[in-house]
């Protein structure tokens, strides 16, 4: 025991000198270059996950970080027809109003605007300054959900409520993503309400019934929305990179790790052909 005091002794004595003989050192840290990020959602279901998310980058090291929001842009998105090879953007050309400016700024909407299935669409958008952010999308063909199961199995405290859904897969390479939402409610008012998100692809399953099973269980007697989604390939290599990047610290953390498919701003204009069912599992 005399030892282990001594051998304290000894290390609190060295601490102690280190810390007297440390120097002060400053370091100059440039500021980060601010970007803009756009988060732009369209579908052919329902309108309030129809929306333009318009914020910037912030400096990490400034000490007086605000909220990152843009207000005051003009915003506009376009239907387009296809012809052939060729895509043209002379269709319905309908603006969308930062109407919670007052309460939540940056969040862009029209109640009046209504997606198409197998639609192209263009994104415009010019800031207060100048800058500009433009993106092209494509509502695809929603999925037709063929079956849906659910089954529980009893533990100790509670009894866990899973569920599996399928649907066909065609030819074509298709890519998805399934956002899953707790609760009883009509719709959602944004994707970014969803408690869990899932995107891939049909690589591994190609032209055939398509399963797709929680393996996280819910709790008998909850209510689940489920929201499945075809969207486009770049689309698809948005938001996987988004998920990757958003495990390894934060997904505009560096700007390079996501992969967008807009310009002059980090993010993503998505169509998404949308198909919803609401689960109570009891």
């Amino acid at each position: 025991m005399k030892l282990n005091q001594y051998t304290f002794k000894f290390f609190l004595g060295i601490s102690i000198l280190f810390a007297s003989c440390e120097k002060e050192i400053q370091i100059n840290v440039p500021p980060s270059k601010e970007e803009l990020v756009v988060e732009a959602s369209i579908n052919q279901l329902t309108p309030t996950l129809n929306y333009v998310i318009l914020s910037k980058t912030l400096d990490y090291f400034n000490p007086s970080l605000s909220l990152a929001a843009v207000s005051g842009a003009q915003v506009f998105i376009t239907e387009g027809s296809i012809s052939g090879m060729d895509t043209f953007y002379a269709g319905n050309r309908t603006q969308f109003y930062d109407l919670l400016d007052t309460i939540i700024p940056g969040i862009y909407l029209n109640p009046l605007f209504t997606g198409k299935a197998q639609t192209p669409y263009l994104l415009e958008v010019e800031l207060a300054d100048g800058r500009k952010i433009s993106g092209k999308t494509f509502i695809p063909k929603p999925v037709v959900i063929d079956s849906i199961h659910y089954w529980f199995e009893p533990n100790k405290k509670d009894t866990n409520a899973f569920f599996y859904l399928q649907w066909f897969d065609g030819p074509e390479q298709n890519n998805y993503r399934v956002v899953l939402k707790k609760g009883f409610i009509p719709f959602l008012t944004g994707w970014g309400y969803g408690d869990r998100f899932y995107t891939f692809d049909d690589k591994l399953i190609n032209n055939q019934e398509r399963p797709f099973q929680m393996l996280n269980p819910y709790k008998y007697g909850d209510t689940v929305n489920v929201y499945l989604a075809q969207i486009g390939r770049p689309e698809f290599v948005f938001w996987d990179s988004f998920r990757s990047a958003a495990n390894n610290g934060g997904p505009f953390a560096t700007p390079v790790s996501v992969k967008s498919n807009v310009t002059g701003a980090i993010g993503s204009f998505t169509g998404y052909g949308l198909t919803q069912e609401q689960l109570i599992l009891k």
